[in-house]
């Protein structure tokens, strides 16, 4: 990025702060907030005369980016020169950081069901793929907790709790969201619990949360214990589909070249915004022929 783009990036964070700042004096709003506003816009200020007046020059002779690169083999056409993996000998952590790496970027969903207990359950998966879109059935593969415990969403589903399943943004917020549901908790406890206030669903399905760009609610169509894994894959049969109300007719599916991008998991932790339909692009259009 060079140095124009840079000073003229700050510029406008100054230019938009300042009318912030003139806002919420309008408003009268809370004069702590306005402090930290006024505090952003400062140090924002002084960055930008710091730039403008060449102190940091050095800075963009390389713009860093070959400091940020790690040299590695992957993503490129490997010929006929390869290493053969037998993953029978694996163990556990080496395969699935293999399988997790290789198999990516996957979706990342929040599932929100309900207990026998009534107890509001929330679940982060990954383990997701569309399978069929008539009739609409999308799979999920449930595990249990590193106590041995089943999950309680499998649970849930087991004893007839129809599923909420969030589509979300490819966010820092979302991220957040995710961290905050995966932790594993006892299942008279609810993952809500300290969140943002649930939305009941219109359909009376399980509540979502605020942040989710879609919501897919579903039933339970099949449930079948994966051969030889302690993981049962979850066939789900989607009956409504909750999107914003942006009057556009006939509800309409998002067009992929607009839809902002979407939260998915890169490797075994790393959570990332997913492909922007503003980047570049090929439609395959050979199986049109």
């Amino acid at each position: 990025m060079s140095k124009e783009a840079v000073c003229d990036f700050l510029r406008r964070c100054v230019v938009y702060a300042d009318a912030s700042i003139n806002r919420k004096k309008t408003r009268e709003e809370d004069a702590t907030e306005i402090q930290r506003w006024a505090a952003y816009r400062d140090f924002t200020a002084y960055a930008l005369s710091e730039v403008e007046r060449g102190e940091l020059d050095d800075w963009f002779k390389t713009d860093g980016e070959q400091d940020r690169k790690r040299p590695s083999f992957f993503g490129e056409a490997m010929g006929d020169d390869v290493e053969n993996i037998d993953t029978n000998y694996l163990e556990h952590p080496e395969r699935a950081a293999w399988l997790s790496t290789l198999i990516a970027p996957r979706p990342v969903m929040l599932l929100s069901t309900v207990g026998e207990n009534g107890v509001p359950n929330l679940c982060p998966v990954s383990s997701v793929a569309s399978l069929s879109n008539t009739p609409p059935l999308i799979g999920v593969s449930l595990s249990q907790d590193r106590a041995g415990r089943p999950r309680d969403t499998l649970v849930n589903l087991r004893n007839g709790s129809k599923i909420s399943a969030m589509v979300l943004p490819g966010t820092w917020d979302a991220a957040q969201l995710v961290n905050e549901t995966a932790e594993a908790h006892p299942p008279e406890r609810s993952e809500w619990d300290g969140l943002s206030e649930a939305i009941p669903s219109p359909n009376d399905y399980p509540p979502y949360h605020p942040l989710s760009a879609a919501v897919l609610e579903c039933e339970v169509a099949e449930l079948h214990p994966l051969p030889g894994a302690v993981a049962t894959l979850a066939i789900l049969k989607v009956n409504h589909i909750l999107r914003p109300d942006e009057g556009t007719k006939r509800g309409m599916p998002p067009d992929a070249e607009t839809w902002r991008p979407l939260l998915t998991q890169y490797g075994w932790d790393r959570l990332t915004s997913g492909p922007d339909g503003s980047a570049w692009s090929f439609d395959v259009r050979s199986y049109r022929d």
